[in-house]
């Protein structure tokens, strides 16, 4: 009897082998990395905003900084769209 019931819980349609199933594929997801790679653009977004109005001299600075990091032609990766736009020019 106990082995009947240890089958019926592993038993491919069970109810908790659909869940485990569920969420083991809900795991190996990349939807999870490019939501949380929002969320967090957001906060920043927001943060840029909220030091504007009570702190604009050191977000001013913040923001200097991040676009001389941007303009950094020391990079490892080429920015794809900068490829794309010289091939374009060239045309």
């Amino acid at each position: 009897m106990e082995n009947e019931e240890e089958n019926e819980e592993f038993d491919s349609g069970s109810t908790e082998a659909l869940a485990e199933e569920y969420e083991m594929k809900r795991r190996n997801r990349a939807d999870d990395i490019i939501a949380a790679q929002a969320v967090i653009c957001i906060l920043i977004a927001l943060l840029f905003i909220a030091g504007s109005i009570f702190r604009p001299e050191l977000t001013g600075e913040v923001f200097a900084q991040l676009k001389s990091l941007a303009a950094d032609s020391s990079e490892v990766i080429s920015n794809p769209i900068d490829i794309i736009l010289g091939y374009i020019d060239k045309l």
